[in-house]
């Protein structure tokens, strides 16, 4: 700033006023001020800026796994709207962990943004969360919804999600449906259980892969459909590799499945790749039904039936309700909860009457 002032022949103070668009600066003082600045090269710091106007017009966005097209396509919504109101987006990418989770809004909070969405890797471990918020600085969740924490949250209703894709399958005929789904390493040993009637259930607090799994159970005891444990395989969360064997697992029991379901982008690629691999047509041998309307669904052979969820409205619609908060909205929390849709293309048919095929 002092370099400006002298370059510009007026004071620091002047200069200050010019640059900052607060104070009495007559049109001609300004433009030679910012002129001067224009030929320096001169940036403003952002941290000085806003402890004279009491913010940083900047936003935080912690996504679980922003590799993953679902949370690229969530980001893209919020850096939008962010830039509609004259903010930036500072990003950070947890891996899904707790504790890279903690670390990101730590840094957030140090770099003074005014407001963070997070996809929160737990859903039971919030206390960052809510230091963030006695600060005063608002959270909106994506993806997940904490029943424990005072915030917005932006999620689809998985489990009503899960049921209508394993419906389609059973109304196809489809009675041993397969399942493969990403969770947590530490969740899936006891992951699933049978109560005293005989049902599997699912265990572990309310998030998007418990609640798909408990959707695919409803479906099948709603339809009195094969529920048995030896039908899920649980694959950790963004690991191609692993979910490819993992569905595999599932296409070479001595009687498969003669559908699976996968619950999200990582485990359909993983399911329709272990199919390929296993020499089985789609959807003679096995029926497909994914999770995710992604490009490649659309351009392999046969195209694949899908859970659609709107990740781009759902980021635009967590950004817009944490901007609504900065403002000034105190209204009670919202639990936002935008539709799905199941695209039904070549990937699933009827079953026919023949036995099981065994894979080769």
């Amino acid at each position: 700033m002092a370099d400006v002032a002298r370059e510009a022949g007026v004071s620091v103070a002047t200069a200050g006023r010019a640059l900052g668009n607060y104070g009495r600066v007559g049109d001609d003082l300004r433009e030679q001020v910012q002129a001067a600045a224009q030929r320096l090269g001169y940036s403003p710091n952002a941290v000085a800026r806003s402890m004279r106007s009491g913010g940083t017009r900047s936003i935080g966005f912690v996504g679980a796994d922003i590799s993953n097209p679902y949370f690229a396509t969530a980001m893209r919504g919020i850096c939008d709207v962010a830039r509609e109101q004259g903010y930036e987006p500072i990003l950070a990418n947890s891996d899904d962990r707790l504790e890279v989770e903690r670390a990101a809004v730590n840094v957030l909070l140090d770099k003074q943004v005014e407001g963070i969405v997070v996809a929160p890797t737990s859903v039971t471990d919030v206390a960052h969360l809510k230091r963030a918020q006695e600060l005063g600085v608002p959270i909106v969740l994506l993806d997940r919804h904490i029943g424990t924490l005072e915030a917005d949250s932006v999620v689809i209703d998985n489990e009503a999600a899960a049921y209508e894709a394993v419906s389609h399958l059973l109304g196809l005929g489809h009675r041993r449906i397969g399942l493969l789904a990403c969770v947590d390493p530490a969740e899936s040993p006891e992951l699933v259980a049978r109560t005293g009637d005989g049902r599997l259930t699912v265990r572990g607090a309310a998030r998007p892969s418990i609640d798909r799994i408990r959707g695919y159970l409803a479906a099948l005891d709603d339809h009195q459909a094969t529920s048995s444990a030896e039908l899920i395989q649980c694959t950790p969360l963004s690991d191609a590799v692993e979910a490819q064997r993992k569905a595999e697992a599932l296409l070479v029991q001595p009687q498969p499945p003669t559908a699976v379901f996968a619950t999200d982008n990582v485990t359909t690629q993983g399911l329709f790749m272990a199919a390929r691999r296993r020499g089985l047509t789609i959807p003679a041998d096995i029926s497909l039904v994914g999770f995710d309307d992604l490009d490649w669904t659309t351009l392999v052979a046969p195209p694949l039936t899908v859970v659609a969820q709107p990740p781009l409205e759902m980021g635009r619609a967590a950004a817009a309700r944490l901007f609504a908060r900065i403002k000034g909205d105190d209204r009670p929390t919202e639990r936002i909860v935008l539709p799905t849709e199941l695209i039904v293309r070549s990937s699933t048919a009827e079953r026919g009457p023949g036995v099981l095929k065994h894979p080769v």
